[in-house]
């Protein structure tokens, strides 16, 4: 008898655990498709630059604002979600996010037809506050339903998801433009994140318990890190000065220098990649293969970063990736008319930059203690959104100088190379302490599920 309901309450614990197991799986499914669709409407205006600078007749350089508009709100979106969570949880938050940036999708495809690029910039700025609400509330979400052990790679497949919805809209953005035109690919844009909204109104749990959103800075100073249990007694939080401590003010300085640099080379490349490529004989039509090249890099070198930090260590990884990153871009730069060639060299630049642009937040995870962890992460983060608005307008800039595509790629390259030599500096200083998050072992998952 006793055996009998050994069996039936081991049974019974296995099924809770596989529907457990279930459901983290639908919430990350959930959260890496608010991610997809976030990356997608931030290439779209990328990619349907060329064509609307010909419809509207001005040059491609006149649309800086809205580019940079559209940066400066993810911004400021990121930097309210951590208010944001507070205020409606993060299941609700990720939710009202998508359907800003859906909103704000369909108020661009409604607002292209005046030609008027105040308009243009307005509805961008505020499509960009719900972008930039929406990847912090994924991946705090779905990092929230795991273990420590499991929550580094599920915050890196999640943040893939941006370049997954790049590629996507590169790979499909030439037969959108010709299909539904500029304004249907906002019309497509807005309106799958709102039934996705729908969807996840319906089936996305909420958060098991209170938690702080990655990266976010409060009004004091404090940082909050992804997945970190925010209930009282139990918030771990630090303050900036903490991170120039004895031993870690040289590699807090180089830390934020390299996420800094290379942030501007991502975001530069996927604002303007489609307006670089008309001038190396790319059609307005054409160039947005330019962007799926680049993004599907960016999917590669996620996964090479992940394998190589597994077996050389974050910090050897970044020294890498960035090299590959610079070297690929000296070669988009260089290779002349060769359409074939300067493709699969965005696509290296794509798999270096976007990796070293994910790492560098693992790279702070890891190099810092328990208790300035929290800043660690929140200020290079923060530190690499400036460099989001930096690079673009500087592009921008040097667009409307007149200066040639191969001469903004190879110019965007010189950050990337220093972001190398800044992580090459920190892979030599002493770092026996770096460490990660893997302090969960089955036992705790299985006390996790019975709590709940």
């Amino acid at each position: 008898m006793r055996h009998d309901e050994d069996t039936a309450t081991g049974s019974g614990r296995a099924g809770v655990l596989a529907s457990f197991r279930g459901m983290r799986f639908g919430v990350v499914g959930l959260a890496f498709l608010a991610v997809l669709l976030d990356g997608f409407d931030s290439a779209s205006l990328s990619f349907v630059l060329p064509s609307l600078a010909e419809q509207w007749g001005i040059a491609s350089a006149d649309f800086t604002p809205a580019v940079v508009l559209t940066n400066i709100g993810v911004v400021l979106g990121y930097l309210a979600s951590g208010r944001l969570a507070v205020r409606l949880g993060l299941r609700r938050m990720l939710i009202a996010g998508t359907v800003l940036f859906g909103v704000g999708s369909l108020a661009t495809a409604l607002v292209l037809p005046l030609q008027s690029l105040t308009a243009l910039s307005t509805v961008r700025l505020v499509t960009g506050l719900g972008l930039g609400v929406v990847l912090p509330g994924a991946v705090s979400l779905a990092t929230a339903h795991h273990p420590d052990r499991q929550r580094q790679s599920v915050s890196v497949t999640v943040t893939l998801g941006l370049a997954f919805g790049g590629t996507v809209a590169g790979v499909f953005g030439s037969s959108m433009l010709a299909s539904v035109g500029a304004t249907g690919v906002f019309w497509i844009g807005g309106a799958l994140p709102l039934l996705l909204a729908v969807v996840m109104g319906r089936w996305l749990p909420a958060a098991p318990v209170p938690v702080a959103v990655e990266g976010t800075v409060a009004a004091d100073g404090t940082v909050a890190v992804s997945g970190a249990d925010s209930s009282a007694g139990a918030a771990r939080e630090a303050r900036v000065g903490a991170l120039f401590a004895p031993g870690l003010r040289a590699a807090t300085v180089l830390l934020w220098i390299f996420a800094f640099l290379v942030f501007i080379a991502s975001y530069t490349l996927q604002s303007w990649v489609p307006t670089l490529l008309t001038g190396y004989g790319f059609s307005a039509s054409q160039a947005p293969i330019g962007l799926a090249f680049l993004s599907f890099g960016g999917v590669v070198g996620g996964i090479v970063l992940l394998l190589l930090s597994a077996r050389r260590g974050i910090r050897f990884a970044l020294m890498v990736m960035p090299v590959i990153g610079a070297v690929s871009m000296v070669a988009a730069a260089t290779v002349g008319t060769d359409h074939t060639a300067l493709l699969l060299a965005l696509a290296g630049s794509g798999a270096g930059v976007t990796a070293s642009q994910i790492g560098q937040l693992t790279l702070a995870v890891a190099m810092y203690p328990a208790a300035t962890r929290t800043a660690g992460v929140g200020w290079a983060a923060a530190l690499g959104r400036v460099g989001s608005i930096v690079g673009p307008a500087t592009a921008g800039v040097l667009l409307a100088l007149s200066l040639p595509g191969d001469d903004i790629v190879l110019l965007t390259a010189i950050p990337v190379v220093v972001a190398a030599a800044s992580a090459a500096v920190l892979w030599r200083l002493p770092h026996a302490a770096d460490r990660t998050d893997g302090a969960a072992d089955t036992e705790r998952e299985e006390r996790e599920v019975t709590a709940r």
